[in-house]
């Protein structure tokens, strides 16, 4: 029998207005775009129950705690579904997050191809920042939602007043809910020949002439919205210096593998030689190569090559 290809995955994107969610004015019809088995008046009070997430303290590999908001099963299904639609919405070129094709890495390389300083900043707690009122605010003013359907939609994208943590569409939707002030961010940097990107709560400016006093406007921006810069992530990067990028280390134009990612390859060859027959830790180690490779380009033939010897099987 003649196999039927699959078919492809829809990737194109099509302006606001076009959304299934444009215009919702009643919970009957958000009910049915949702696929929600139950009455409109259950979805509602679905939206607002307080055991719908489970909160938690998780500790990175350097020992920092974050607080985790994961949603219940029940619960994510919408949110998923949610995101499957917003998903569909253009956004700008500078945005790197929630987006197919896109990631940390072609946010960085932006960066690494564009001429002129680098200035690198983090919104603090931005996910906690982003409330309740600010995603309803996104599904009325740009989405033309009505106020309480747009209310209900923030319900079930958001934890404890404001967005959840652990959501699959918390990252698109912590733009939508600050497009505003991005694109403006954008618009002055583009007015005076540079680039910018986003990368959920990193933001990266390069171009000539940039500098300290582009830090302070971008901070009071920011500031009048309700958001903050994380100080002590704000980097200011010479044009002719090294600079970091989310994750990727370069220099006039050359993309290098940054000291962490060669000191995490380094540990696991550490462990693979003392336990060369370890599978799990062949698989760690070629992992690793393969990572350096994608940012190392100077390097990048040898480091394919050396994770493929490692990668096959004594």
């Amino acid at each position: 029998m003649k196999k039927v290809p699959r078919p492809k995955k829809r990737t194109e994107r099509y302006d606001v207005s076009t959304s299934h969610l444009h215009g919702l004015s009643s919970h009957s019809r958000l009910a049915e775009i949702l696929y929600w088995a139950g009455t409109p008046g259950q979805l509602k009070t679905f939206s607002r129950r307080a055991d719908n997430y489970s909160r938690y303290m998780e500790k990175s590999k350097t020992g920092k705690e974050r607080l985790i908001e994961a949603p219940a099963a029940r619960l994510k299904k919408f949110q998923a579904r949610l995101l499957d639609l917003l998903n569909r919405i253009k956004l700008p070129d500078y945005v790197h997050s929630g987006r197919v094709g896109s990631s940390y890495l072609s946010n960085s390389a932006a960066h690494c191809a564009a001429n002129g300083c680098t200035i690198t900043m983090d919104i603090e707690g931005f996910y906690q920042s982003v409330t309740l009122q600010r995603v309803a605010r996104f599904f009325e003013v740009w989405l033309k939602c009505s106020p309480d359907v747009s209310l209900t939609l923030a319900h079930l994208l958001c934890c404890d007043w404001h967005l959840a943590t652990g959501s699959p569409a918390s990252p698109l939707v912590s733009f939508w809910a600050y497009r505003e002030v991005f694109d403006a961010i954008d618009d002055r940097v583009r007015a005076r020949g540079g680039v910018f990107t986003l990368y959920i709560d990193d933001m990266g400016i390069t171009g000539n002439g940039f500098g300290h006093t582009d830090v302070r406007w971008v901070s009071r921006l920011l500031l009048r919205a309700g958001l903050r810069i994380k100080e002590t992530k704000t980097r200011v990067f010479r044009a002719d210096g090294p600079k970091l990028v989310t994750g990727r280390a370069m220099r006039n134009g050359v993309s290098r593998a940054p000291n962490k990612q060669h000191r995490k390859m380094g540990h696991a060859q550490a462990l693979l030689d003392a336990n060369p027959n370890d599978p799990t830790l062949r698989a760690s180690v070629a992992g690793h190569r393969r990572h350096l490779a994608l940012l190392d380009d100077d390097r990048r033939v040898q480091h394919r090559a050396e994770a493929a010897r490692v990668a096959k099987p004594k």
